[in-house]
């Protein structure tokens, strides 16, 4: 029970923080509205929005789901070595770019605690990453 709800916790978490994570940079960094007028399509904007959200939603579920594609293992590797190096890549950007850590430092006041806060998001994204790769693929 405790470790159902353990889990609960972590996954909610985890989810509140891409989630905003995402939200913020498509929000902050105006990614829509650049698009919009980059391609000089403002009568579709009820349409971007639909897409962005259907996108997120469709591959939530997708993930969550068994759908699976049989593909060669080492077309699989490459296909995972892209997407962890944009992952990477766009978190560390979106971390640069707003200020991430700051801004929630003076935001929830724990400014004198953020060496706290920082070291609990190291040690949680190297435990998370063992526990994925040393115990969790094993299964």
């Amino acid at each position: 029970m405790t470790k159902n709800i353990f889990s609960i916790v972590v996954a909610l978490g985890g989810g509140i923080t891409v989630g905003s994570a995402a939200a913020a940079f498509i929000t902050l960094l105006q990614i829509v509205p650049r698009l919009i007028q980059f391609t000089e399509t403002e009568e579709y904007v009820k349409l971007y929005q639909y897409v962005t959200v259907s996108g997120f939603v469709l591959f939530s579920f997708l993930y969550f789901s068994n759908f699976h594609i049989g593909l060669n293992k080492i077309f699989v590797g490459l296909i995972g070595l892209v997407f962890g190096i944009f992952i990477g890549l766009f978190s560390s950007a979106l971390a640069e770019v707003l200020n991430v850590v700051p801004v929630l430092s003076k935001k929830f006041k724990i400014k004198d605690r953020l060496k706290y806060v920082i070291g609990a998001l190291i040690l949680g994204k190297v435990t998370g990453s063992l526990y994925y790769w040393l115990i969790f693929k094993k299964h």
